[in-house]
């Protein structure tokens, strides 16, 4: 199957390259702690927060990309709706095993929910990232079931039911990946 994360930072490095002129390749992104999908060090011209701008600019020219911020030196890139939709249809070629522990029902039962693109809210997006990155690497941590679990918890009351009532993607893709990583 396709690396998604290798395409993704090869199309990443490519644009950081053609709006601000740095030299950086795929191997320069990190997963940075906290916010965001993807980090790069601030060696691009000009600094993090020029390099932010001038990439918020030109935005229409990587769509796997939603938005770019810069904190402490460090810029944060934060994955598309198209990237993570991309991801949930992604997920459909995977095998679905029976679900067993405790995330596994939690993510079986939202996935009843019905086939859905991935909500615009932060927790549910980073579960999702938290579970590709977990099914690539072959093994889940806790900090990836955590978020997997929790990805509705931000949401209080009558939103958090119609927060859930949109994640039927998101939870049946995590299942799926969960699957096809133990």
């Amino acid at each position: 199957m396709e690396d998604l994360f290798a395409s993704l930072t090869e199309e990443l490095a490519a644009w950081v390259k053609g709006a601000t002129g740095a030299e950086v390749s795929p191997e320069d992104f990190r997963l940075p702690r906290g916010e965001g999908q993807l980090s790069l060090g601030a060696f691009v011209r000009g600094g993090a927060g020029e390099a932010a701008q001038r990439l918020s600019s030109a935005l229409d020219g990587c769509p796997s990309v939603g938005q770019v911020r810069e904190r402490d030196g460090w810029l944060l890139f934060f994955l598309s709706d198209g990237w993570f939709n991309g991801l949930i249809a992604w997920t459909k070629g995977l095998n679905t095993r029976p679900a067993g522990t405790y995330l596994e029902n939690r993510m079986a039962i939202l996935a009843r929910k019905g086939d859905a693109p991935c909500p615009d809210a932060e927790p549910v997006r980073q579960a999702l990232w938290a579970a590709y990155l977990a099914h690539r690497r072959g093994f889940w941590r806790e900090a990836d079931e955590r978020a997997a679990l929790t990805m509705t918890h931000q949401a209080r009351d009558r939103a958090r039911m119609e927060l859930e009532n949109r994640c039927g993607g998101a939870a049946a893709a995590i299942l799926k990946l969960r699957g096809e990583s133990l």
